[in-house]
């Protein structure tokens, strides 16, 4: 990825959760690629060093720690150990989420909705703070970056847990954006519609799910799913200076599908 000067984020360190692969390692190979000094998590350590080594523009400034998003003690440790590392976080990406296969809404276990809101929702909120407590006490003027779901935006029956808990990232993005304004921290939702993900690409080749996503792709007014990079370059720009003055906001990334439908 040639480096371009739409963003400058040297002598930045930025944290991203989810990001061994799609979203989450395009996410860290937009931050390499401008400078920026990248921690890169996620659960299984062989995901983190084969995604880290597909990184070809800023390598080097890209390191890893493995991490439990689920235990909120494995968040504080990973934290404190990437503040010791770098010497500070100013950018804080919460990529890492789970999705859900369609269910009955009354079929939904107990589990299933404990799996959903450990990581979906209960995840970003000790990243954001124990960064948070980081940021404040030494004064970083940070950004917090994260990803939302248009699934909270266009609710659809069969997809209740997962909708439930990306819609309370929306809600606690925005009350924490409020908390944290007087310090100097933004915090910002990035809401993505369908993408061109591993997982999308699997629904697809799927002969029942197939269907589903002829379905969905006929729905998106601009006609394509998104890229990663889409996704990517939307946080980017709300890590950056460029967005200095936006806290709390919305930003859906979706080709309209959210808004209407023009068939």
């Amino acid at each position: 990825m040639k480096r371009t000067e739409a963003f400058e984020f040297e002598n930045k360190v930025a944290l991203v959760t989810g990001a061994s692969r799609g979203i989450g390692l395009q996410i860290v190979k937009h931050f390499a690629a401008e400078g920026a000094k990248v921690i890169m998590v996620a659960a299984s350590e062989e995901n983190l060093i084969n995604g880290k080594n597909s990184i070809h523009d800023g390598n080097e400034n890209v390191s890893y720690i493995r991490c439990d998003l689920s235990d909120y003690k494995d968040i504080e440790a990973m934290v404190s150990n990437a503040v010791k590392a770098h010497g500070k976080i100013d950018i804080l990406v919460n990529n890492a989420g789970a999705f859900s296969e369609k269910a009955p809404w009354n079929e939904i276990s107990h589990e299933r909705w404990h799996q959903t809101f450990d990581l979906n929702t209960l995840a970003v909120y000790h990243c954001m703070k124990y960064v948070a407590e980081h940021m404040v006490q030494n004064n970083i003027k940070g950004a917090m970056v994260n990803i939302g779901s248009s699934s909270a935006l266009h609710l659809k029956a069969g997809r209740l847990n997962y909708t439930v808990s990306k819609t309370a990232v929306h809600s606690m993005s925005q009350v924490v954006a409020l908390d944290l304004a007087r310090q100097g921290i933004r915090v910002n939702i990035v809401s993505p519609g369908p993408t061109a993900t591993e997982t999308v690409q699997k629904r697809i080749d799927d002969a029942v799910q197939s269907k589903d996503e002829e379905i969905r792709l006929r729905k998106i007014p601009l006609g394509r799913y998104a890229s990663t990079s889409d996704i990517a370059n939307a946080v980017l720009f709300l890590s950056s200076d460029r967005a200095a003055f936006i806290t709390g906001a919305v930003l859906p990334v979706d080709g309209g599908y959210t808004i209407g439908e023009t068939i």
